[in-house]
């Protein structure tokens, strides 16, 4: 098993040994947010006939002089044009069709207008040019062309180009389930008392507010677990069994307490990457489990947690997700403060102009993080600059 040399390698190690879920299909109003699994086609010309980009009036420029103009009609939206005669202008709107014959649209404000007639100056006349003013049918789009590629999340455009184009249903992937599991004897549900040598899982917490704002993905029900390899055994066995993808969090390095990587290879997994040089989250493991599962044991601390969740797991989730498009990650400019490191960084940051780093005492001080928008992700001896930059809460 040949280490990856970047969290962007890990990544897609991983993903190169899955596929997305399955498919079903939605009915339109059900699927925001959703992954298309099929490719929309425009079922008419877009626009479907030549309509006004103004209010204005219609109007054939070879016919029509300086001076009055008869006003002949009036387009009304929704309704078929009326005729355009010689020498006549057409009242209309902003999307209403265009009569048969009319070659441009003037304008409202460059007329004179009057209850049957407008004025049109010569050097109005002279300033028309053909087309101008309309939109002609299928500029946008031609029927038959692809409105909205497979792999593509239902945003509220695509959203709106379903309905544009008729969608009566939508084959969407269906969401991916997701177990989250915390390992450790330490560990108890936030709200409980807790001795001076134990902590409150704020790893569940974390996990599940990272990926419940993910409309693709369905949460199973969270599971904290002793290390103890029996009922560890047991929950990874339940977790594989109902679920697309598995987090684990704890367990995963050198100790001899940390179970983690036996048990998954004793439930059918193979690993796919074990260590990757980063900070935080270094002993991260990847592995694929036996029906095709992506697995990620992340490191207990919360840090480690927080930054190879939103890193590494984010990306997997929507690779399963059937999301075809890579989220790219804005680049922001981060303040230099001399600090170097021959691993991959993930330092975090407040957004204030510029990406500040934000002081953090280790993978432990998760006050830290409430402290900070995201973290940057800086190169083996990289500094400040231009960075990728990775907000909490992913899209």
């Amino acid at each position: 098993m040949t280490p990856p040399a970047s969290p962007a390698e890990a990544v897609a190690m991983l993903i190169g040994h899955l596929s997305p879920v399955g498919t079903e299909r939605a009915r339109p109003d059900a699927a925001a947010g959703r992954v298309t699994a099929e490719p929309l086609r425009a079922d008419r010309d877009s626009p479907a006939s030549d309509v006004s980009a103004m209010d204005g009036y219609a109007v054939r420029i070879g016919s029509l002089a300086a001076g009055t103009v008869r006003v002949c009609g009036e387009v009304r939206i929704g309704h078929g044009p009326p005729a355009l005669e010689a020498g006549c202008a057409v009242r209309i709107v902003t999307g209403g069709g265009v009569p048969a014959g009319a070659d441009a649209v003037v304008k409202r404000e460059d007329v004179d207008e009057h209850d049957a007639r407008i004025g049109v100056a010569a050097a109005t006349l002279a300033g028309l040019r053909q087309g101008q003013n309309i939109r002609r049918r299928g500029e946008n789009l031609r029927a038959g062309d692809e409105a909205v590629p497979a792999g593509c999340q239902a945003t509220p455009a695509v959203m709106g180009t379903l309905a544009t184009f008729g969608a009566s249903d939508v084959l969407i992937y269906r969401r991916v389930r997701v177990a989250t599991l915390v390992t450790g004897d330490e560990v108890r549900p936030p709200g409980e008392p807790v001795s001076a040598w134990q902590l409150r899982d704020s790893n569940g917490p974390v996990l599940r507010a990272m990926l419940a704002v993910l409309p693709w993905v369905e949460l199973l029900p969270h599971v904290r677990v002793p290390d103890d390899p029996a009922a560890l055994a047991a929950a990874v066995a339940a977790s594989i069994e109902a679920s697309d993808a598995i987090i684990l969090t704890g367990g995963v390095s050198m100790g001899h307490r940390d179970f983690v990587p036996g048990i998954l290879r004793g439930a059918g997994t193979e690993a796919v990457f074990h260590k990757v040089p980063q900070r935080p989250g270094r002993p991260v493991l990847g592995a694929v489990g036996p029906r095709g599962q992506a697995v990620l044991g992340l490191p207990g601390n919360p840090l480690s947690v927080m930054v190879t969740a939103r890193r590494m797991g984010v990306p997997v989730l929507r690779h399963l997700a059937g999301i075809t498009r890579a989220a790219q990650p804005p680049r922001v400019r981060v303040e230099d403060d001399g600090k170097r490191l021959d691993l991959w960084w993930h330092r975090l940051v407040r957004l204030d102009g510029t990406a500040r780093i934000v002081a953090t005492r280790g993978s432990g001080d998760i006050p830290s993080a409430a402290r900070s928008d995201g973290f940057v992700e800086v190169p083996p001896g990289g500094g400040g600059g231009e960075r990728d930059f990775y907000p909490w809460t992913p899209h």
